[in-house]
């Protein structure tokens, strides 16, 4: 077990520790994560992973260079059918050990194995908020959030928990002076309970409990813009209601009205200062409402003209997007097919031209090849996607889905033997589970195994996706159809 210039019992014993690490103990870390990524980059994913949970245990705090590559690696490992861990390893590597530094290098051990599990992310946060390391709480409390927001089974337990964690981890970054971190804490903590309160709006103690930590984060929000200490006095009383109104997941719309407002004034009076601007924009965007939303294209367009920094063109074509699709999901609902179809093809153009805008400012983000690929093989481009999936499938995050469309662009050009050669390789490495890209990839290359006139080799591939999912497209068609072996 790698050890921290910091005693990590001294640590459990005080609410508001802060955790320090040695350049010595950042220096082994790296090597621990160097060859975790060496190892990811040739899709040995256990092996990676408990080489990134050593690097963590010298260095716990190291967000980029160990958290965020660990769920890299903990999400390739899960689509490429990893087993999760059992109960024998939930036994052997307790979240809830005396030792903080312990419980927190399980708890990223059991994440590393089962990433899906909000358990999981929820004791990085308990055993990083006891260990005080704060970066690491920080990160895992976000993408608890997140995961927390993306399902509808999340608990009133749960929110209660992460934004207790959070409001505990705040007030430590208080006594030590760390003004932003507590300010970035105490927001997703008010994050968590509205959305307590969203899903339980007849919850009094939810109710209170957004009041009470969005009160608190009105409070140090005003201290620290007014660049006083945290013990120093309020600042001015209506910049505070503002400021919590921001903050809450609803308003009313006169209410907004006022705060898109205020915010339209600071960004006229300093244009320059950048926060201005993302402030206004996200409180345009707040209700999905058209009007507001092109007036928060327009203003990122005029930005991106005015300096040439090409993420506020970015920003301004994200929410045309949404849009676009907005308006398909509208009118998928009307039934009315015709306008459905208009609505699609708009929004597919729109796309194309904005993610081969994006290629072209980011020749080497291998992402934005992929996403441009999957727009052009919805066009019918497959000419122009094959280089890209090509060159985008040395992103470990994408190489599956990358395989995929390859066959599948193979196939609609009827190079069959070429998206079958593809789409083995891949299964190869993909152990088969019963997962949605698993299946995909067998269908697609019994389709091309068809295509070639193998009904053997097509009947085996149909017959492994029925054993795991009877109903999977039109699998038993496609089967029936094919001649019976002699």
């Amino acid at each position: 077990m790698a050890t921290n210039e910091r005693d990590s019992a001294d640590a459990s014993n005080r609410s508001t520790s802060w955790l320090t690490t040695s350049e010595a103990d950042k220096s082994k870390a790296a090597k621990w994560f160097l060859r975790a990524r060496e190892l990811g980059d040739k899709r040995q994913f256990d092996y990676a992973i408990e080489y990134y949970v050593n690097g963590l245990e010298f260095w716990p705090d190291a967000v980029e260079e160990g958290c965020k590559p660990l769920h890299g690696c903990a999400v390739a490992r899960r689509q490429t059918g990893g087993k999760k861990p059992g109960f024998k390893d939930t036994m052997k590597r307790s979240m809830s050990d005396k030792d903080p530094k312990r419980a927190l290098g399980n708890a990223f051990w059991l994440f590393g194995h089962d990433p899906d599990n909000i358990s999981y992310l929820e004791g990085i946060v308990k055993s990083g908020v006891r260990l005080g390391a704060a970066e690491a709480a920080k990160w895992s409390a976000g993408v608890l959030v997140r995961a927390l927001e993306a399902t509808s089974k999340s608990t009133p337990k749960q929110c209660q928990s992460v934004a207790g964690l959070l409001e505990q981890l705040g007030d430590a970054a208080v006594e030590h002076d760390q003004a932003a971190f507590a300010v970035g804490v105490f927001e997703m903590g008010v994050t968590a309970l509205n959305l307590w309160h969203k899903r339980n709006p007849k919850d009094r103690n939810a109710e209170n409990s957004v009041r009470n930590l969005s009160t608190k984060l009105t409070i140090l929000k005003g201290k620290y813009s007014a660049g006083d200490s945290f013990r120093g006095s309020m600042a001015d009383g209506e910049r505070q209601s503002e400021l919590h109104d921001k903050d809450r997941a609803v308003q009313s719309e006169d209410r907004l009205a006022a705060l898109v407002a205020k915010a339209e004034e600071r960004f006229k009076s300093n244009p320059d200062d950048e926060r201005n601007l993302r402030e206004l924009v996200d409180l345009l965007c707040r209700h999905e409402a058209e009007k507001d939303e092109t007036r928060a294209i327009t203003l990122l367009t005029e930005e991106f003209e005015r300096t040439g920094d090409y993420r506020h063109k970015r920003m301004a074509d994200d929410i045309s997007i949404k849009q676009l699709s907005r308006r398909a999901r509208q009118a998928a609902k009307s039934g009315n097919e015709n306008a459905l179809k208009e609505a699609l093809v708009v929004a597919l153009k729109f796309e194309l031209s904005s993610y081969k805008e994006r290629v072209e400012r980011y020749p080497t983000d291998n992402r934005y090849k992929f996403e441009y690929g999957v727009r052009l093989f919805r066009a019918g481009r497959f000419d122009d996607a094959i280089p890209l999936f090509q060159a985008a499938r040395s992103d470990p995050r994408s190489r599956t889905e990358c395989a995929l469309y390859l066959g599948r662009c193979f196939y609609r050009k009827s190079y069959f033997s070429q998206a079958i050669t593809t789409l083995q390789d891949e299964i190869a490495h993909y152990e088969f589970s019963d997962d949605e890209l698993a299946k995909g990839l067998l269908y697609w290359l019994a389709r091309a195994h068809e295509g070639t006139g193998d009904v053997a080799a097509a009947r085996d591939s149909y017959g492994k996706i029925l054993q795991v999912d009877y109903n999977f497209k039109d699998v038993r068609a496609k089967l029936d159809a094919l001649p019976q072996a002699r």
